[in-house]
């Protein structure tokens, strides 16, 4: 995809200043580089996957874009915290004026929420860090967590969920869940649902 060409070499060059990271987001935002993502894939599923280990959860979405391509439908619900490194991103999903909805713009590299969480989602985040933030920020994310919570990952890119498997297993996280892509052409996404290793073991 074009934003995948032009993006990938310029992130690396700023992934490490977070304001450079921002307004590169903001660009592509502005570009409408990410509008069809508000139209893509089933938005029900992150949802229907959480209410398995936690009816009526508190969910932090990590790198959530705009969120418009996340189905949440009041009442099944009880909070959702978004958090994207894009201004504009933010400034979408707040204009979709969900019920028990809250925002921050913030890098989740660094980002300390507020309070802790039956579900934290990474929808096609976790391959836009490098290998060493992504084990760094998943070794953080069992310390927001519920007693029932669970780290909800997104992957599209087939390859790349198979080695999202290996970097998982150094972080102190089991794969509780996994739903893989179908076979075929490799359009689905792969959902997995992580939890701390003790947890899982129990």
């Amino acid at each position: 995809m074009i934003a995948g060409r032009i993006g990938a070499p310029v992130r690396a060059l700023v992934r490490r200043s977070p304001r450079l990271n921002a307004a590169l987001w903001d660009t592509q935002y502005a570009l409408g580089f990410w509008g069809y993502l508000d139209e893509a894939g089933d938005g029900a599923m992150p949802l229907s996957l959480i209410e398995t280990w936690a009816p009526h959860p508190k969910i932090l979405d990590l790198g959530c874009g705009t969120s418009a391509n996340l189905a949440l439908s009041p009442g099944r619900y009880r909070h959702y915290h978004g958090v994207d490194i894009s201004r504009r991103a933010i400034e979408t999903a707040r204009s979709l004026n969900r019920p028990d909805a809250s925002y921050a713009v913030a890098d989740i590299r660094a980002y300390v929420p507020p309070d802790r969480y039956d579900a934290v989602l990474l929808r096609e985040v976790i391959y836009y860090l490098s290998v060493a933030e992504a084990a760094d920020l998943l070794r953080r994310l069992p310390g927001l967590l519920t007693t029932r919570g669970r780290i909800l990952v997104q992957i599209y890119d087939v390859q790349r969920s198979r080695q999202f498997v290996e970097v998982i297993r150094d972080c102190g996280l089991d794969v509780a869940t996994w739903l893989p892509p179908e076979a075929g052409d490799g359009a689905s996404d792969a959902f997995f649902v992580l939890a701390p290793a003790a947890v899982a073991e129990s």
